[in-house]
């Protein structure tokens, strides 16, 4: 992958497009070199611990700093 696209992908990942709870799947997967071949064993391992799917994420994403609160400690 060249660097340019290595960056916009960097990008893409870290920005926020996604939140840590949003599974991406083999076709959101941008370009990055990944196999859909899975052993079976690693399926049925994986069916002893059933996700729900959440419509509303857990978490929000604020592109924008946070403002912190003005210290009055300094006030005279």
């Amino acid at each position: 992958m060249s660097d340019d696209k290595a960056e916009q992908l960097a990008e893409t990942l870290a920005t926020g497009r996604w939140t840590h709870d949003y599974p991406l799947t083999y076709e959101e997967l941008l370009g990055l070199p990944v196999s859909t071949d899975m052993p079976p064993d690693v399926y049925s391992f994986m069916e002893l611990f059933p996700q729900p799917k959440q419509r509303v994420p857990s978490v929000q994403y604020i592109p924008v700093p946070a403002r912190h609160p003005v210290s009055r400690d300094h006030e005279h």
